[in-house]
């Protein structure tokens, strides 16, 4: 069993940066995907014609095809500076389970980065499917007054997830398109040592 849910040991991956992929953002987006519940007209047409779930159905089956394909692209890069240690003041690290923590590769990282997101976006579909379905055969039928509220609650749950999603996809495609070609080193910001000519001999 556990074994279907490795992906998920991105939550256990540790830097400072990272809180803001995994939550400021996600949170930021929810909230503006929640300000058009304040109108009345938004709700009734989001409940009927606009087919809003259906439409993030369509996108997230298409991003966990390409989250997939960009794994396997990951894991067959041919960059041996992939497999070194992440440089970085700070070092990104997995914590292990007796809590010690494990520095990661680039390849590590981001293995566990498109895994993760493949894993989250095949869990945000499948939930999606299921809302649906609870509530146009159950909350419809039984608790027509609750289906507003429902909804309601129910998408803004949901905005945290694509936005989750959304986030760390954006930090993926960072890395696939442009960190992954870039030379493994630390940027220094230290002035630069003189030359042996522009010092004078003690």
């Amino acid at each position: 069993m556990w074994r279907l849910l490795v992906p998920l040991k991105y939550l256990r991956i540790k830097h400072p940066e990272k809180i803001k992929f995994d939550l400021y953002f996600p949170i930021a987006f929810a909230i503006i995907a929640a300000l058009p519940l304040l109108s009345e007209k938004f709700l009734l047409d989001a409940m009927t014609s606009l087919d809003i779930l259906g439409r993030t159905s369509d996108l997230l089956s298409i991003l966990i095809g390409f989250f997939v394909a960009s794994l396997a692209a990951v894991a067959t890069f041919g960059n041996a500076e992939m497999d070194e240690p992440m440089t970085g003041d700070e070092p990104v690290t997995l914590i292990d389970r007796a809590g010690k923590p494990d520095r990661l590769s680039r390849r590590r990282f981001l293995s566990y980065l498109f895994g993760y997101l493949a894993l989250a976006s095949i869990v945000t579909y499948a939930l999606g499917f299921a809302f649906f379905a609870i509530q146009t055969y159950l909350v419809a039928e039984f608790a027509p007054k609750w289906s507003t509220t429902s909804f309601v609650f129910f998408w803004i749950f949901y905005a945290v997830l694509l936005g989750n999603i959304l986030s760390n996809a954006l930090l993926g495609l960072f890395y696939l398109t442009d960190r992954i070609h870039r030379a493994n080193r630390v940027v220094s910001f230290k002035p630069a040592p003189k030359s042996g000519s522009d010092t004078k001999a003690a």
